[in-house]
């Protein structure tokens, strides 16, 4: 089980990258804060792979028993 945020410092793109590679688990997208309503949805592994590699982005990943979830983040959510 991984848990990983840009915020905290613990984001290693190399290792997240291994775990969506390897994981058969489904993957799920969020932009944003699910507090302000957004919402996840599923996305395929090649997605999820071109959005860690993208490394201008604000990137928070978890994983669960269910599911791998990515979390990207705008400027704007950080005010």
């Amino acid at each position: 089980m991984i848990k990983m945020s840009f915020y905290d410092g613990t984001l290693d793109r190399a290792k997240a990258r291994e775990v969506v590679e390897t994981s058969e688990k489904p993957l799920m997208f969020r932009y944003g804060f699910a507090y302000r309503g957004a919402e996840k949805r599923p996305i395929t592994k090649e997605k999820a792979l071109s959005i860690i590699d993208d490394s201008g982005n604000y990137l928070d990943i978890t994983e669960t028993d269910n599911e791998i979830l990515l979390n990207t983040f705008s400027s704007n959510d950080m005010w």
